[in-house]
C-alpha cells in the first residue's frame, strides 16, 4: 500500500507542477503565434551591381522583385568608391592625383597646393572629383558631419570641385574576388531612397559605423526613419556611434518603434557578433527578429538546394526575414544569376503561403518579458518529482530516503529560485533533457518485462505511449523553462547538448540491468554476460546496434557521418509533405526499433534483445526531446515534427517487422537446422 501510494504522490506531484508551469508554455507560444509573419528583403547594392555587368536597369529589376512577392529592400551607406562606381565622382589617392595633376595641369596643382597650405597630406589619403552641383552639395554634407572641418580640404576649377579627405581611410568592401580598396563611408543615398519608394517598396536600413572624426552623422537618420517610414535596421559592421554614443540609435529605436534584424552566423550557432549590438538591444527590451542572409548559401551549388535551405530556415529555424544578395554561380552569367534569384525568391514565397506563412504584412514588435522566479521554481519542482520518481523506480528505494529528498529538494528550489537573481532556465531545460527520455526508457521496460502475456499489437500500443508521452513531458519543460523572447532568436543559446545526447543511454544501460538483472550485483551480471557464447541472433543485433552507434554518434554535431544527397532529396520530399520535416534518427533509428524490439521481445523472449534495441530507442527519445532544445524553432513546428516522425516511423517500424518476419521464413525455410538451435 505504501509503494502505492509512493508512486501516486510522485506521479500526481510531477502532474501538478507541470501544469502550475503553464505561464512558461504561455509566454513561449503567445510570442511564436504572433511571429507568423515573414518578409523578403532585397540587397540594393547587389542586386544593382549585378543589374549593370547583365546590362539590365535596376527599375526592371526593382519591379520583377515586387512582382515576385518581395516588398522590402535592404540599403546600405554608400560610398566614395560607389559614386565613382557609378560615374558620379573621380577618385584618385593622393599619390595618384598630385603626381597627376603636378605632370598635366600645373595651374590647377597650384591651386590644390594654395588650398592645402602647410597640411600634410598622406599619398594614400583620397581626393573626389565632381562637376555635379547636387553631387557637390551630398558630398560637402555627408563628409562634413562624419569629418572635421580642417580634414575635408576644398577647391575647385572652372568645371569641378575637388575634395582631399586629410584622414584615413579604410577597406570597406572585404569580398575575396574583389581587390582591396580604400574607402569612405558616406551615408544613404538620397536617389536610391527615392527610386525605392517610387516602386512602393519598403526600405530597410542598413547603417554603419563611420570612421570618421565627426558623430554629427548620427542626426541623419532620424529624418530618414521618418520622411521614408522605416521600420528595420540590420547593423552592417558595427551598431552606429559604438561605443560610447549608442543612446541615439537606442532613442531612435524606442521612439519610432523600430525591430532590429539579428543575422544568423554561418554556422548557425547564435548571431552575428557586432559591436554595440547587445548594448542596444538590452536596453531596448529586445525588438528584434532572425536574419537569414543568403550569402551564407554561396556554397551551395544548385538553385534547388538553396531553396530548401530558405524553407527550413524559416520552418526550422524561426527566421522571419530572409536578406537575398543575388546568386554568384561562376558557371553562369549575371543576367542568369539575377534570373535564377527572382524565380527561387517567387517559388520561396508560394511555399511559404501554402505552409500557413503570413506575407505582405510587417512583423509585429514581439513580447519581450522573462519568467518569473515563482514560474522557475514551478519547473524545478517538477523536475524534483521526475527525478524522484526515476530513481524509486529504479532503486526501489523505502519512502522514508524519498521524502527526506523531497523536502531537501523543495528547501533547495525555492532557495535557487525565490530568494536569489539567479536564473537557472538553462539547467532546468538541459535536466529535462536527460530526465525524460531515460524514465521513458524505465518505464518502457518495466512494463513489458511485467506484461509479457499482453499480445504484440497491445505491446506496441503502449510502448508507443510510453515513449511519446513522457517525452513528449520532457519537450513541454523544456519549451516552458526556455520560455523568453531571448531563448527564441538565439539571443541566449541552449547548452549542453552533448550530455543530453549521451547520459540518457548510459542511464539505460542502468535501467535494463535495474530491471532484468536488481537482484543480483551488477559487477557479476556484467562479467557473466561478457562470458556468455552469443548467438547468431545476439551478434546481429550487435551488428547493427554498432551501425546504428557509428550514425548517432556521427550525426550529433562530430561531422564523421555525412548527409548523403539521397538524404537531401528525402528531406525535400518529407519537408513537402508535411508541414515540418521529422528528424531522421527518430524514423529510422527510434520508432523501427521500439517496433522491432517489441516485435523480437514477444517473439523470442530474450531480455538482452531490449538491452540492445532498447539503446536504439533511447536514441529516438533523445532527439524527440532534442527538438524542443531548437528553441529557435516554434514550439507548435517541434510538435508537429515530432508527431510526424512518429507516424513515418511507425510506419517503418512495421516495414522492418515485416522484413524480419521474411528472414524467418527463409530461416525455417533454408536454415532450419541452424535456426532451431538458436
Amino acid at each position: 500500500m505504501n509503494k502505492h501510494f509512493m508512486k501516486w504522490l510522485l506521479w500526481s506531484g510531477l502532474l501538478l507542477f507541470l501544469v502550475l508551469s503553464y505561464s512558461g508554455w504561455q509566454l513561449r507560444t503567445g510570442i511564436e503565434a504572433n511571429n507568423q509573419r515573414l518578409i523578403t528583403v532585397a540587397d540594393y547594392r547587389e542586386m544593382s551591381r549585378s543589374a549593370a555587368t547583365a546590362n539590365v536597369p535596376m527599375d526592371s529589376v526593382l519591379n520583377r522583385l515586387k512582382d515576385n512577392g518581395v516588398r522590402h529592400i535592404g540599403l546600405k551607406e554608400t560610398s566614395l568608391r560607389e559614386l565613382a562606381m557609378k560615374g558620379d565622382i573621380y577618385l584618385w589617392s593622393f599619390a595618384e592625383f598630385s603626381s597627376w595633376q603636378q605632370a598635366s595641369q600645373p595651374r590647377l596643382w597650384a591651386e590644390a597646393s594654395k588650398a592645402i597650405g602647410s597640411d600634410q597630406v598622406s599619398p594614400a589619403n583620397l581626393v573626389a572629383a565632381t562637376s555635379d552641383p547636387d553631387i557637390t552639395e551630398f558630398l560637402a554634407s555627408q563628409l562634413g558631419s562624419r569629418y572635421q572641418p580642417q580634414q575635408i580640404i576644398r577647391f575647385s576649377d572652372a568645371h569641378r570641385n575637388y575634395f582631399i579627405i586629410n584622414s584615413a581611410a579604410s577597406v570597406l568592401d572585404k569580398r575575396k574576388d574583389v581587390p582591396p580598396q580604400l574607402d569612405m563611408i558616406l551615408g544613404f543615398d538620397p536617389r536610391e531612397l527615392q527610386q525605392i519608394k517610387a516602386h512602393g517598396m519598403e526600405v530597410v536600413l542598413r547603417p554603419e559605423n563611420s570612421r570618421g572624426t565627426s558623430l554629427e552623422y548620427l542626426q541623419e537618420y532620424e529624418s530618414i526613419v521618418r520622411d521614408y517610414e522605416v521600420k528595420y535596421l540590420i547593423f552592417s559592421n558595427q551598431v552606429s556611434g559604438t561605443p560610447d554614443n549608442l543612446d541615439v540609435i537606442s532613442s531612435l529605436v524606442q521612439r519610432y518603434g523600430l525591430i532590429i534584424g539579428v543575422v544568423e552566423t554561418p554556422e548557425q550557432l547564435g548571431y552575428v557578433a557586432t559591436p554595440g549590438l547587445n548594448e542596444v538591444m538590452e536596453v531596448t527590451a529586445y525588438p528584434i527578429n532572425r536574419v537569414y542572409t543568403s550569402v551564407n548559401d554561396d556554397f551551395v551549388k544548385s538553385v534547388a538546394d538553396r531553396y530548401y535551405r530558405w524553407v527550413r530556415a524559416v520552418v526550422d529555424r524561426g527566421i522571419r526575414i530572409l536578406y537575398v544578395s543575388p546568386f554568384k554561380d561562376l558557371r553562369l552569367e549575371a543576367g542568369e544569376n539575377l534570373d535564377d534569384t527572382i524565380k527561387t525568391i517567387g517559388d520561396f514565397h508560394q511555399t511559404m503561403a501554402a505552409k500557413g506563412f503570413i506575407l505582405g504584412e510587417e512583423l509585429p514588435l514581439l513580447e519581450s518579458h522573462t519568467t518569473s522566479p515563482w514560474h522557475r521554481f514551478m519547473i524545478a519542482m517538477s523536475l524534483l518529482f521526475a527525478g524522484i520518481l526515476y530513481l524509486y523506480l529504479l532503486f526501489r528505494w523505502k519512502p522514508l530516503y524519498l521524502y527526506v529528498l523531497l523536502l531537501l529538494g523543495t528547501v533547495l528550489g525555492m532557495a535557487a529560485n525565490l530568494f536569489t537573481a539567479v536564473d537557472l532556465s538553462k539547467l532546468y531545460a538541459l535536466a529535462a533533457a536527460i530526465i525524460y527520455p531515460s524514465l521513458s526508457g524505465l518505464l518502457w521496460l518495466l512494463y513489458l518485462r511485467d506484461h509479457k502475456s499482453h499480445p504484440f499489437w497491445l505491446k506496441t500500443l503502449y510502448s508507443l505511449i510510453i515513449i511519446v508521452g513522457i517525452n513528449l513531458l520532457g519537450g513541454y519543460t523544456v519549451i516552458a523553462s526556455l520560455a523568453d523572447l531571448r531563448y527564441i532568436m538565439n539571443i541566449k543559446i541552449f547548452s549542453g547538448v552533448k550530455l543530453s545526447f549521451f547520459l540518457p543511454l548510459l542511464l539505460f544501460m542502468l535501467n535494463y540491468f535495474s530491471v532484468f538483472k536488481g537482484e543480483e550485483k551488477l559487477s557479476v551480471v556484467l562479467w557473466r554476460t561478457l562470458q556468455q557464447r552469443p548467438s547468431y541472433l545476439v551478434l546481429f543485433l550487435f551488428a547493427v546496434a554498432a551501425a546504428a552507434g557509428y550514425y548517432y554518434l556521427g550525426r550529433s554535431g562530430n561531422n564523421i557521418v555525412s548527409v548523403s544527397a539521397l538524404e537531401l532529396r528525402v528531406r525535400e520530399v518529407l519537408e513537402m509533405v508535411f508541414p515540418a520535416r521529422p528528424r531522421f534518427k527518430e524514423i529510422i533509428i527510434g520508432y523501427p526499433a521500439l517496433i522491432s524490439g517489441v516485435y523480437l521481445y514477444h517473439r523470442y523472449r530474450q531480455d538482452f534483445i531490449l538491452f540492445i534495441w532498447g539503446l536504439a530507442v533511447v536514441v529516438g527519445s533523445v532527439s524527440m526531446v532534442n527538438s524542443f532544445c531548437h528553441v529557435f524553432t516554434a514550439a507548435a513546428i517541434s510538435l508537429q515534427r515530432s508527431m510526424a516522425g512518429v507516424l513515418v516511423g511507425t510506419v517503418i517500424g512495421f516495414g522492418v517487422v515485416l522484413g524480419i518476419m521474411a528472414l524467418e521464413w527463409i530461416a525455417r525455410r533454408y536454415f532450419a537446422e541452424i535456426f532451431n538451435n538458436q
